[in-house]
């Protein structure tokens, strides 16, 4: 077997050779080229969905954006500056959001998703990250060594690190987080974005994969079960086991509760700002991809088998709502109807979640 496996991976590459020569000589970096025109939108692959005033906005595959203006019945494509991967948005107004993706790209919104630019992009993110730490190791700092070779291997072949999450405060103040330990934040509106790598007691680089505030608190959902809190006064996110071992998708913050959601169905909450966990029933197996919050105080999830599941007053469990069309649910987002938009592999869905 390992012999034919050789063959066929030799007969593979040598078909393909022309064809790849052919695309570099033609490759476009995707960062630099605009996503293609999708013809079916709502089967294609979409990673995140946010609310935007009266809009929905939702980003996927390829630097693909497209929005609803009707509870999501309809949808248009909006043009996009990148074809490089999408993952998350956040509109921190009817009016100003922010999407990021692959490549360490982050994109701007000003007028409801109607139009984006490129405000950052991991080839930004290489030298800036770069000199920032080589900066703060020229005057002593003992720790920035560590952080510069972190981010020598993290860029050595190219604008590689993905941006999974990004989250505001307000139209000023906000993150973006991602992959071994990729932080980074803005005070102008994303007119500049700094790094708060070393800010994190991260020493690992662990991933992280969703950030969530509510107020002046703000947590970042990561790997081991370990939830990174801001401490405001001090300027650091600091971390929390929660009791868990495995990885978190996906967290929400309200002011009552903090709900973190990972693997095998796996959920915690933690009812004083982060500092306590408790895990909560869900029924599910499979991993969840999101959680959000409801008016009433109760809780959404999402998973990737295609099932969304409320939780009772208390957050002490969840039960599964009936799904006429179960897709590979990744992000969901909450209509004022008694209503929930859900996106992903499978394309658009609506929910019934009164």
């Amino acid at each position: 077997m390992a012999a034919v496996r050789k063959l066929f991976m030799f007969v593979l590459v040598s078909c393909c050779l022309p064809v790849l020569a052919e695309q570099a000589d033609t490759f476009i970096d995707p960062l630099d080229r605009p996503a293609a025109t999708v013809s079916n939108l709502v089967s294609a692959q979409l990673n995140a969905v946010a609310v935007a005033g009266n809009r929905l906005v939702a980003v996927g595959a390829h630097g693909l954006i497209i929005a609803s203006d009707d509870a999501g019945a309809t949808w248009q494509q909006i043009a996009s500056p990148v074809s490089s991967d999408l993952l998350g948005v956040d509109f921190v107004t009817a009016e100003k959001g922010w999407a990021v993706g692959h490549d360490g790209v982050i994109l701007h919104s000003t007028d409801h998703g109607k139009s984006w630019v490129k405000q950052y992009d991991g080839r930004q993110a290489a030298k800036d990250l770069f000199d920032h730490f080589t900066v703060l190791a020229e005057h002593g700092d003992e720790t920035a060594q560590a952080y510069l070779e972190g981010v020598k291997l993290n860029y050595k072949d190219g604008p590689e690190q993905a941006l999974m999450d990004v989250w505001f405060a307000d139209d000023q103040r906000g993150f973006a987080a991602g992959t071994f330990g990729t932080l980074l934040a803005t005070t102008d509106g994303g007119k500049t974005w700094v790094s708060w790598m070393e800010r994190v007691d991260n020493p690992e680089f662990l991933h992280y994969l969703a950030i969530a505030g509510v107020g002046g608190q703000v947590f970042i959902a990561s790997e081991r079960g370990i939830v990174f809190r801001l401490n405001q006064p001090a300027g650091r996110f600091e971390p929390i086991e929660t009791g868990y071992s495995g990885s978190f998708f996906s967290i929400e913050a309200t002011p009552h509760a903090v709900i973190a959601a990972g693997l095998r169905g796996t959920t915690y909450k933690s009812l004083d700002q982060g500092t306590a966990w408790s895990p909560v029933a869900t029924g599910i197996k499979v991993a969840l991809s999101d959680v959000q919050a409801m008016p009433d105080g109760r809780f959404l999830l999402a998973s990737v088998d295609g099932r969304v599941s409320v939780s009772d007053a208390m957050i002490d469990r969840f039960e599964a709502l009936p799904v006429t069309r179960p897709g590979r649910f990744s992000s969901l987002a909450l209509l004022p109807d008694g209503k929930a938009v859900t996106v992903g592999y499978s394309g658009v869905r609506q929910v019934n979640v009164r």
